[in-house]
């Protein structure tokens, strides 16, 4: 049994309530950004220092032992008192009695209305003494985040539903298939053309599990990205096409180094949600952070 916690043992924990609430260890691959093996192992170690067996997966899929629930429910609990330990910590040095740490995916500066910018100048004119921590992460590092309880709130498109979190619409966003100046498509019409947009050379976002297929099309994987400016940087070089949020996009269009391909076939909207951690009431700071969003909301 176990004797002590160390550092390696509270990151297999947080690991290991990843995998829970995902539902098993395939779906939590793409949230930890781990291969199967590393997370069996790390299972598997983290059940040789408790000294129980903590989940099954066979043919019948995922199941936590009674066992495995009860180390998850505590390991929630560990967590929790780990940052209400840090606030009070934070308070006898005289810093701000309150802290806030949120979560946003990039590429939203350019937003028609800017909705997170607005939401949070709200937030600072009723929280103005709270210290406020802002991440970009991608919309799965940004689940895993919330899950881990490292982040309030976290903003941005996520493209599945995780158990644990709840998600709560905030916005919609245009997105467009692009190319650049330079490539083939950028001045291909007419007929032949969807063929040719399917055999080009697509940067795909590697957190996107239906591989940006919108519309069910058969795209020419050749890239993986993980930001906006990543794809941006890679359909610059006119040899790549991909898809860019239509206001990110915009400036480029513009000055005509961008080149959107037949919207009215592949554009598509992307809902954006504010997520939040399940079964735990938000506290005060949270609470009014979560209005100034939903009192910018919009379609």
């Amino acid at each position: 049994m176990i004797g002590n916690l160390s550092d390696l043992d509270l990151k297999s924990l947080r690991i290991f309530c990843t995998i829970v609430e995902a539902g098993g260890f395939t779906s939590a691959q793409t949230i930890l950004n781990m291969g199967l093996p590393r997370l069996s192992v790390t299972v598997r170690d983290l059940e040789v220092r408790l000294g129980t067996k903590l989940c099954h997966r066979g043919r019948q899929g995922f199941q936590v032992t009674e066992e495995g629930l009860a180390v998850y429910e505590a390991a929630r609990v560990l967590f929790s008192d780990v940052g209400r330990f840090l606030g009070s910590v934070s308070a006898l040095s005289g810093q701000p009695t309150t802290h806030i740490a949120i979560g946003l995916v990039d590429g939203l500066l350019s937003f028609p209305g800017s909705p997170t910018i607005a939401a949070l100048k709200q937030f600072r004119q009723v929280s103005g003494s709270t210290h406020l921590t802002v991440h970009v992460m991608r919309p799965d590092e940004l689940e895993k985040a919330v899950l881990d309880e490292r982040l309030a709130l976290a903003v941005g498109a996520f493209h599945h539903r995780l158990s644990g979190l709840v998600y709560t619409p905030v916005f919609s966003e245009e997105q467009s298939l692009y190319c650049g100046g330079g490539h083939p498509l950028s001045s291909a019409t007419g007929v032949g053309l969807m063929e040719s947009i399917g055999e080009a050379d697509y940067v795909e976002r590697g957190y996107m599990l239906e591989s940006q297929k919108p519309h069910q099309v058969n795209l020419k994987r050749a890239a993986t990205a993980y930001t906006m400016e990543a794809i941006l940087t890679m359909l610059l070089t006119g040899t790549y096409i991909g898809y860019l949020p239509t206001h990110f996009a915009r400036r480029w269009v513009e000055d005509g180094t961008l080149f959107a391909l037949s919207p009215a076939a592949f554009s598509y909207s992307s809902l954006f949600s504010v997520v939040t951690r399940q079964g735990k009431e938000p506290d005060a700071t949270t609470k009014v952070l979560l209005d100034s969003l939903s009192a910018h909301a919009h379609d």
